[in-house]
């Protein structure tokens, strides 16, 4: 993928970050986790390589649980990454928190089948069950 954008910011703007590589995904999670995590029936996310992120004014403040560390802006609580032991050395960023989010169009639906019944979803992207990386199990070794 191509990386039309290159920064963002929590709601506060005392957290900003700079994206100074090539994304490698970007798509809609229905999972539980996430819905909690952000308040939000759908989230939309951003993968890239860890070495691309680069965070200025105030260092994220982490959540870690069963393998997944979250991270988020300490003042405000806005909700910024996504980490899991199963990709090492990537990161997902929300894509709401992009000073340009129409710049990325998401690819895909993963953990479909945790979607809340009456969210109505009318486009022809593909749908998995789980993550991305089960559809296409390349996707850790990009």
């Amino acid at each position: 993928m191509t990386q039309p954008f290159s920064s963002g910011r929590c709601l506060c703007g005392k957290l900003t970050y700079r994206v100074t590589g090539p994304t490698v995904w970007s798509g809609y999670c229905h999972c539980g986790s996430c819905r909690r995590f952000t308040g939000s029936v759908v989230t939309n996310w951003l993968g890239i390589s860890e070495e691309h992120l680069e965070f200025d004014g105030e260092p994220p403040a982490y959540y870690r649980d069963g393998g997944v560390t979250r991270g988020f802006c300490p003042a405000c609580g806005s909700s910024l990454t996504y980490a899991s032991e199963r990709f090492p050395g990537y990161v997902q960023l929300h894509l709401g928190s992009l000073d340009e989010p129409e710049s990325i169009r998401p690819l895909a639906h993963v953990h479909f089948a945790e979607k809340v019944v009456w969210f109505e979803i009318d486009d022809d992207l593909p749908r998995y069950g789980g993550s991305a990386a089960e559809a296409d199990e390349d996707w850790g070794n990009r």
